[in-house]
């Protein structure tokens, strides 16, 4: 057995012995620290006398001991330090176990002083050590969510504490930067813990970003994961339906947060997010906002655009970009590069575009100028597919060999719906209208308004009918009376497919979160209905009820699909709601 074993076998015996807890308990009051450490240690070392040792250990981890033996403690070890190997392992668990971050600032720089001495000369430990800081990032004695996502001062100083060791660390432990990655990433609190161990975590991740930003793209990679798994487990109409029965609840009383428990967590969270980019973002600091758009850009496309129907995530890129133009243009061409990939996956392909589309119709920071670029490339693919398809037996409605065709279209058809007032303020932008030629698209073999979101298909035809752009009614009443199952080789035999209806996902629908809204209220565009200018008959906005609850204002009414024979007032087309863009009832 090599000594090292021996020593640890014995040691563990006696700590483990049923009388020596309950006797040095009693005797705790009357213990004091040994003259000399360095002989309790060497005997240890040489097993010539293991009790004081023992003696010592539980003085330290029964959480007794005072600031002032600590600090002699601490002293006293640094000037040791070349003898804390494996063989005093216990010893040193002991002391990374103490509460240090809260006693007094001569004990908080002894210990700090202490930590970075031991993992310099012993960087076995950097695991354990690192393990034993993470319970600081969760909380310091406070359970409560911090008013305005900010901590109290006592919590401010006792990260601070953590976040210089840290610092110093990863300079002088070159390769702690990778355990300090692994230990944060398994100890990231569990999705049901308390709203407030995520808060606090996530401040204290990003407070390591902005001292360290060469691990920014790990730890947003870490956060997003984490953040879709509460995003999914907080549908939409979960959240809203627990926060009407909780508006009942709280009537008479203020309530603050969210009353979906996930969700709450999720809004306490995003206002961290946010807040950091906001921080990020300052107007002399270009090449941080880029080196900062380039990683949320990467964690978004490795993480959100390939999980569906994400509701509240995605809002971090779409703040980001309100920053700078040029950020808004890059990521459109993004998404537009990914929807015309042919390397993409179709599925891929169709959620850049329902981002494209959304993100064109929500960004109040989407000038017209942009907009009119994304769709005349939109119409120039549409009008491409739809030629390289003229005469080809394949040319025929099928949602699952023409989805891409049918999300492009439909997220044309949405844009120009929703943002139709921006482009007929003028006669050029009523001419760029005319010119995207969609009369063909309508009229096309492949029949995308039969395919198309109802809504979005009811909204885009009264658009076009009052400006005379295109006439779509005929062709919706055609379908109508041709409504016919769509039927498709199943590996079984033939199977019937009961909607050809292509699938409709706009992840920018409105921001429910309360108290991360404040962010994204200020760059987040609102239908506007058009003026009455006697093509259509536009009536008045009535609905207060509606108005109370804060939705969105894009809503189709209880208006039957068929029900097309009469051109509809954008009063049954447009009302106020929340809405996946536009949402059918």
């Amino acid at each position: 057995m090599s000594v090292v074993t021996a020593s640890v076998s014995g040691i563990s015996s006696i700590l483990k012995s049923p009388g020596f807890r309950k006797g040095s308990s009693e005797q705790r009051v009357r213990f004091r620290l040994p003259e000399s450490l360095k002989e309790i240690l060497l005997d240890c070392i040489n097993k010539t006398n293991l009790k004081p040792y023992a003696e010592l250990i539980c003085t330290i981890t029964d959480g007794e001991i005072k600031d002032g033996d600590l600090l002699r403690i601490l002293q006293e070890v640094r000037e040791y330090i070349s003898l804390l190997d494996k063989n005093l392992h216990h010893f040193v668990d002991s002391l990374l176990s103490v509460q240090w971050v809260s006693r007094e600032i001569a004990v908080v720089a002894e210990y700090q002083g202490f930590l970075l001495d031991l993992l310099s000369a012993h960087n076995y430990y950097t695991k354990n050590a690192l393990e034993r800081l993470m319970p600081v990032f969760k909380s310091v004695g406070c359970e409560e969510e911090w008013v305005g996502g900010v901590p109290t001062e006592r919590e401010m100083l006792a990260f601070s504490h953590v976040h210089e060791v840290l610092t110093v660390l990863l300079q002088v432990v070159p390769m702690s930067r990778d355990v300090l990655v692994q230990v944060v990433v398994n100890n990231f609190p569990y999705i049901r813990r308390p709203s407030h161990e995520h808060e606090s975590y996530v401040y204290n991740i990003l407070e390591i970003v902005k001292r360290q930003p060469g691990l920014r793209l790990e730890f947003l990679l870490l956060i997003m994961k984490k953040l879709v798994a509460l995003d999914v487990y907080a549908p939409r109409a979960e959240v809203l339906d627990a926060e009407d029965k909780g508006a009942e609840l709280f009537e008479m009383e203020t309530h603050l947060g969210m009353c979906h428990p996930e969700a709450n967590t999720l809004d306490v969270v995003m206002v961290q997010l946010l807040g950091f980019v906001q921080a990020q973002c300052g107007p002399q600091d270009w090449e941080r906002i880029r080196a900062l758009y380039h990683d949320l850009l990467a964690a978004f496309d490795q993480v959100v655009l390939t999980t569906h129907a994400t509701h509240h995530v995605q809002f971090l890129l779409f703040y980001l970009c309100s920053f700078r133009a040029v950020m808004a243009e890059a990521f459109v061409g993004f998404l537009w590069r990914k929807v015309t990939s042919p390397n993409v996956a179709p599925v891929i392909r169709q959620s850049a575009v329902m981002y494209l589309g959304s993100l064109l119709a929500r960004a109040a920071y989407v000038n017209v100028s942009m907009l009119k670029t994304s769709l005349a490339e939109m119409s120039v693919w549409i009008h491409s597919y739809i030629c390289n398809q003229d005469g080809l037996e394949s040319a025929k409605l099928d949602v699952r060999i023409h989805a891409v065709f049918y999300t492009i279209c439909q997220a044309l058809f949405y844009v120009i719906a929703f943002r139709h007032s921006d482009l007929i303020d003028s006669k050029k932008n009523l001419m760029f209208l005319q010119s995207l030629n969609l009369t063909k698209m309508v009229t096309c073999k492949l029949n995308p308004l039969r395919v198309c979101s109802p809504v979005v298909t009811q909204n885009f035809a009264a658009v076009t009918r009052m400006y005379q752009l295109a006439y779509c009614y005929s062709i919706m009443e055609h379908n109508a009376r041709n409504s016919m199952p769509v039927v498709h080789e199943h590996h079984r035999g033939l199977a019937a497919c009961k909607s050809a209806w292509v699938d409709t996902f706009f992840p920018f629908d409105p921001f429910i979160l309360q108290r991360s809204a404040h962010y994204i209220q200020p760059i987040y565009r609102s239908y506007q209905k058009p003026a009455d200018d006697g093509s259509c008959n536009v009536q008045k906005e009535e609905d207060d009820r509606n108005e109370e609850e804060d939705e969105d204002d894009f809503l189709a009414d209880e208006t039957p699909r068929n029900s097309c024979s009469n051109s509809p007032s954008f009063r049954d087309i447009f009302s106020y709601s929340s809405s996946p863009g536009f949402k059918w009832m």
